[in-house]
């Protein structure tokens, strides 16, 4: 695979890599594919999906950029700090494109950095609208990119209004993991791992995934608070995933650890991707405020109560109800989607062979830029191939140095 096209696929976070993976499965067929591993998907705490990563992948790079605290300014920093960093590493990387996937604050750092670089970029999941900060995140790396495969049509369509540029429809490669999770054996308790109660999970159950909202980080402790109570009214037993990296994440935790001894629960930390929607697919609702519930129990059927204003502008199929953060309100809706029970399928986010297509579009993009004029974003450039890119990059014989230096040097002088 010496002339096989090179892609680096950046990695930021648990949910990410679910996202990514039947992508880089395909791909991995007939290029090299470098994953860059980043933020929070490299730290215990957060379920350490570096090691499902290096399981899975041939070609793994780390990058390091999370500072402690889990607050606004340490969002801004670490961010700061990993766009310094992936300056580097993907300068001698050099590959082909650079692919990043939706919209959290480190995706935003490594958008830039490829940017900066010249490095044609992939963006996987734009056009999408949720209500919060990650709106103003995804659409300014849907400005960087220079290629947008999204999940739905109307997706398509804002990425058009925003850009010009045509969007390919592929649906989301989550979606393929839900559909072989579907068919899947049930998870037992030792799969689950975690810790807290012997949950029975042959019995109704609540999971409960639930972020952080950045715009209003110093109530996350009273939200999560919120939830857990709601659910101990229900009286059902519940496996609760701990937040991610995310501003509030401490206090979410805290109210997590202060629930404990109330109702029958299990806390977890991480799952791998098919596993996690195996478990969803037993589960009696899922409550919480994470895209989950709106992606992929839209095609496994599983009812979701969705709290708060996160998820608000997010298309999102029948097995969804929304709620606003009263415990009542929380506790009502719970029971409804308990009684309800499943829902159809909803093709809304893909029908299992996003994966696929996305490997498809990306190979013809990268095509097309081999060996070709381009125009990427408003300025006219040419990559001369993946040899010569590299060498310029990394301060070889290219553009603006080696023989052209000496063009430069001519016109100085005098006269």
């Amino acid at each position: 695979m010496s002339n096989a096209a090179h892609l680096v696929i950046v990695v930021t976070a648990r949910p990410s890599y679910a996202r990514l993976r039947t992508l880089i499965q395909a791909l991995e067929t007939d290029c090299r594919v470098t994953v860059l591993v980043a933020g929070s998907a490299l730290l215990e705490r957060y379920g350490a999906v570096v090691d499902l990563i290096r399981q899975d992948c041939r070609e793994v790079v780390l990058t390091y950029s999370v500072l402690e605290g889990e607050t606004l300014e340490t969002t801004a920093r670490s961010t700061a700090l990993l766009m310094l960093d992936l300056a580097g590493k993907l300068r001698e990387l050099a590959p082909d494109a650079v692919i990043v996937h939706a919209d959290r604050h480190e995706v935003l750092g490594a958008a830039m950095a490829a940017r900066y670089l010249e490095l044609p970029l992939i963006h996987l999941q734009g056009g999408e609208q949720t209500g919060s900060i990650d709106d103003r995140v995804r659409d300014g790396i849907t400005q960087l990119a220079d290629c947008h495969l999204v999940s739905t049509p109307a997706a398509q369509a804002r990425v058009k209004a925003m850009r010009g540029h045509e969007a390919i429809v592929t649906g989301c490669p989550s979606i393929d993991v839900a559909a072989q999770a579907q068919t899947a054996p049930a998870v037992t308790l030792d799969e689950l791992g975690g810790d807290g109660d012997a949950l029975d999970l042959s019995q109704p159950f609540l999971v409960v995934l639930q972020h952080p909202v950045s715009t209003s980080a110093d109530d996350a402790f009273h939200e999560m608070g919120a939830t857990l109570l709601a659910c101990e009214a229900v009286g059902l037993p519940v496996i609760v995933f701990w937040p991610g990296n995310e501003a509030g994440a401490n206090a979410s935790s805290k109210a997590i650890r202060m629930s404990r001894g109330r109702v029958p629960m299990r806390t977890v930390r991480n799952l791998p991707p098919e596993r996690f929607l195996r478990l969803l697919c037993q589960a009696s609702c899922l409550v919480g405020n994470s895209s989950v519930g709106i992606r992929e129990c839209a095609y496994l059927g599983v009812p979701v109560v969705n709290i708060g204003d996160r998820q608000v502008h997010r298309e999102r199929a029948a097995n969804v109800q929304d709620v606003d953060l009263f415990i009542p309100a929380i506790t009502q809706a719970i029971q409804a989607q308990v009684a309800h029970g499943r829902y159809p399928s909803s093709d809304l986010y893909g029908d299992g062979q996003g994966g696929a297509r996305m490997a498809d579009a990306v190979r013809a993009f990268v095509r097309g830029k081999r060996d070709t004029d381009c125009r990427v974003g408003d300025e006219s450039w040419r990559v001369s191939g993946p040899r010569q890119k590299a060498d310029r990059l990394r301060g070889g014989r290219g553009r603006g140095s080696g023989e052209d230096a000496g063009v430069f040097a001519r016109v100085r002088q005098p006269g």
